[in-house]
């Protein structure tokens, strides 16, 4: 099998990238900054440059390609600015726009999987959802709506597309958890707002799995790509600690999160209890499922 991967600089493009070379599959990858990826792809040919707003991939990139995992987006993190979430909004809707007009003129079939984001569902309290529960009107989930319904435009070219909606991506360097472990080892870590609200996590590995799965036939249409155990945000402040031995004790009050991070404080502070049904359903066994384990994993175990 030979996999086009766009955004394979990233933190899970890199991981993904990796693992399907690993596997033996043949990878063809895109990225705004190709000379990134040569130490992980020495072939040059192998590895092209693409700006996802000016238009599609270049042809060739599709030459022998039997499936595509789409990953480039600005990231969501940081202040959302009209700046900013243009670009959030633009980077997932242009760019995947782009990308199935690159899929349509080369012609053929085969297997789209697409990032999307539990940003869909937008604040649910105590709602357990699973992927038939509709989007919410916040600003993410329309962005992922759309990011979606761009996505499915190739299945009139005859391609399966699989939208994989993805919870918090837990791996040390990148994430929530690039952001939260210095202040937690400084000592300075605790909960969000109240903390009551649900964090919904994958760690990197199994969602990178779930991408194999899915490119191996594993699954079609809308799945979450969650662990099966989300936590209150509070237990994971507290796991965290726990495991990295420091206190998480001193909390950050909603206002002041609202101050430092304007509207991404929404997604901190927003809470969405979300399943894995469709994945469980469809035999995927999830290596990390519990949070303790996950970030013992990251974190190398109790020292």
């Amino acid at each position: 099998m030979r996999v086009l991967v766009t955004g394979a600089g990233g933190f899970v493009g890199r991981a993904l990238v990796a693992r399907l070379i690993a596997s033996g599959k043949r990878v063809t990858a895109l990225s705004r900054r190709p000379e990134a990826l040569r130490a992980l792809i020495p072939d040059a040919s192998a590895v092209r440059a693409w700006q996802p707003l000016e238009g599609p991939p270049p042809g060739e990139a599709f030459e022998g390609i039997d499936a595509v995992v789409h990953l480039a987006g600005e990231k969501v993190a940081g202040v959302w600015t009209s700046a900013k979430r243009r670009a959030i909004e633009d980077s997932r809707v242009v760019g995947t726009r782009h990308l199935v007009e690159g899929i349509r003129a080369a012609g053929g079939t085969g297997t789209l999987v697409s990032a999307s984001a539990i940003g869909y569902y937008g604040e649910r309290g105590e709602t357990v959802l699973g992927e038939q529960d509709g989007p919410s009107g916040d600003f993410l989930s329309r962005v992922c709506q759309r990011w979606e319904r761009e996505a499915r435009g190739a299945e009139a070219a005859g391609w399966t597309v699989t939208c994989l909606r993805i919870g918090i991506v837990l791996e040390r360097g990148g994430g929530a958890l690039g952001a939260m472990e210095v202040p937690f080892r400084l000592g300075l870590g605790g909960r969000l707002g109240s903390g009551r609200q649900w964090w919904s996590w994958i760690h990197r590995e199994d969602l990178v799995e779930l991408i194999v799965f899915a490119l191996d036939g594993g699954l079609s249409g809308e799945v979450n790509a969650t662990a099966p155990e989300p936590v209150r945000q509070a237990a994971f402040a507290r796991e965290l600690g726990r495991v990295l031995h420091r206190p998480a004790r001193l909390p950050v009050p909603a206002p002041v999160l609202r101050l430092l991070a304007g509207g991404f404080s929404w997604e901190l502070l927003s809470s969405k209890r979300v399943l894995p049904r469709r994945a469980l359903e469809a035999g995927f066994r999830f290596r990390h499922g519990e949070l303790s384990a996950a970030l013992q994993a990251i974190y190398g175990g109790p020292r």
